[in-house]
C-alpha cells in the first residue's frame, strides 16, 4: 500500500511548517489527493490542541461549581466513555463562558494531564484516526505532533526517563504501521542562529512563553536553565533525543538538511523521495 501519511518533524524555527508545506505541493502536483494538517490545528484528526478532558468526577465537580453555566458547558461537550472532552480554544471567543470558568477548564488540558493519562488519550486518538482513515483517498500531512508533541510532554514539561520518551513514540509507530507512513526530519545545524532568526519573527508574548516553558519546567527547570541561552541548551538537548529516535524507528525515515533554508533545493530534494516512493 502507499503511503498514506507523511510526518514532518524538527526544531522549532527548522523551517518544517515550510516543508510541511512544499510536501503539500508536491502530492499535488503528482496527483495525490491529499490533507495538510499545520501546528495549531483545532481540528488535527490525530492530536489535541486547545482540548481539555475531565474523568466522570472531575466533571460532575466543574458542573456543580458552575451550576450556572450546565447547560452551556453541555452544549459543547464531547464524551467517549468515562472521558468528556471540552475544546475550549474554540470557545475563547464566546463571552457567554467567563474567564473563571475558561480558567478552570484549561487546568484540564490534555498536555497538562499526568503523563501517563496524557499518553493513554493520545494513543487512543491515534488508534482511532488510523481505523477511520485507512480505507479512504487522502494522503495526510502532519507537522510536529508525532515526535514534538510528545517529547515536549515527557521531556520538557516532565523531565521522564528517556526511555519513557522512547517508548511513548514506539508505541505511536506501531499504531500508524498500517498507514505505511514517512518520516521527514527537518535538520538545522546551527541551532542558535536558526533559534534566533525566529526570534524576529514571531512576537514577545510567544517568545516570553516559549522560554518559560523550556526554562521553568521539567528539563530545563531541573537543569537550572535560563533565558534565551538556556532555551537554546535545551534545544540541543531536545534535538539529541529527537535524532536518538528517529534512528531507533523502523519505518521509512529521511533527514532533510535545511540549514541554508534553500527551499528550492529542498523541494527537489522531496520530489525525489515522495516520487521514488510513491512508483513504488
Amino acid at each position: 500500500m502507499r503511503t498514506k501519511l507523511i510526518l514532518v518533524e524538527g526544531l522549532p524555527s527548522s523551517g518544517k511548517s515550510t516543508i510541511a508545506e512544499i510536501t503539500d505541493e508536491i502530492l499535488n502536483e503528482i496527483g495525490i489527493e491529499r490533507k495538510l494538517y499545520k501546528e495549531g490545528n483545532l481540528d488535527h484528526p490525530a492530536d489535541y490542541d486547545g482540548v481539555a478532558c475531565f474523568n466522570h468526577k472531575e466533571y460532575n465537580e466543574l458542573v456543580a461549581k458552575y451550576n450556572k453555566y450546565s447547560q452551556l458547558i453541555q452544549k459543547d461537550l464531547i464524551q467517549k466513555g468515562n472521558d468528556y472532552f471540552l475544546p475550549y480554544a474554540k470557545l475563547l471567543n464566546d463571552t457567554s463562558y467567563p474567564s473563571e470558568l475558561i480558567n478552570d477548564i484549561t487546568k484540564y488540558d490534555i498536555y497538562e494531564l499526568s503523563l501517563d493519562r496524557h499518553i493513554d488519550l493520545i494513543l487512543k486518538k491515534w488508534e482511532h484516526f488510523v481505523h477511520s482513515v485507512i480505507h479512504d483517498k487522502f494522503t495526510y500531512i502532519f507537522e510536529c505532533c508525532f515526535m514534538q508533541n510528545p517529547i515536549t510532554v515527557s521531556m520538557l514539561r516532565d523531565n521522564s526517563p528517556k526511555e519513557k520518551t522512547i517508548n511513548y513514540i514506539k508505541r505511536l509507530t506501531k499504531i500508524i504501521e498500517p498507514l505505511n507512513p514517512i518520516l521527514l526530519y527537518v535538520n538545522q545545524m546551527y541551532i542558535e542562529k536558526s533559534f534566533k532568526k525566529v526570534l524576529n519573527e514571531r512576537p514577545e508574548s510567544w517568545l516570553k512563553g516559549f522560554i518559560d516553558y523550556y526554562t521553568k519546567r521539567g528539563f530545563g527547570k531541573e537543569n537550572e536553565m535560563n533565558g534565551i541561552e538556556g532555551t537554546i541548551e535545551v534545544l540541543r538537548a531536545r534535538k539529541k533525543l529527537e535524532l536518538e529516535i528517529f534512528y531507533l524507528l523502523e519505518m521509512d525515515k529521511w533527514i532533510i538538511d535545511n540549514s541554508s533554508y534553500d527551499f528550492n533545493n529542498t523541494k527537489d530534494e522531496l520530489m525525489n523521495i515522495i516520487t521514488k516512493h510513491y512508483n513504488k
